[in-house]
C-alpha cells in the first residue's frame, strides 16, 4: 500500500474519531462518508473515481458544516436554556 494511501487513512481515521468524540447526530452522514472513504482506500485496488468522489462529497459537506457551525451552536446555546439538551 502507498505511503500516500496509508496517510489517507489515518487522517479519515483520525476525522471519524474526531466527529464520534465531538459531535453526534448532527455529523452522521459527513463520518458516513469518512468511513466509506476510509473503507475504499484500504482496499487493495481502490476505485480512484469513487474514492475522489467520496472525498469531494465529504469536502463540500465539511464547507457547509463549517459555515452553519456558529448558528449552530447558538441554537443549542438557545436549548440548553430551556432545558432541551
Amino acid at each position: 500500500m502507498a505511503a500516500e494511501r496509508r496517510d489517507l487513512i489515518a487522517a479519515l481515521a483520525h476525522s471519524i474519531k474526531a466527529i464520534d468524540d465531538d459531535y453526534k447526530e448532527e455529523m452522521r452522514e459527513l463520518r458516513a462518508l469518512f468511513e466509506e472513504a476510509r473503507k475504499e482506500a484500504a482496499k487493495d485496488e481502490p476505485d480512484g473515481v469513487k474514492l475522489k468522489a467520496l472525498l469531494a462529497d465529504a469536502g463540500e459537506m465539511v464547507k457547509t458544516f463549517a459555515r452553519l457551525d456558529p448558528m449552530w451552536q447558538g441554537v443549542q446555546r438557545v436549548a440548553r436554556l430551556f432545558g432541551l439538551d
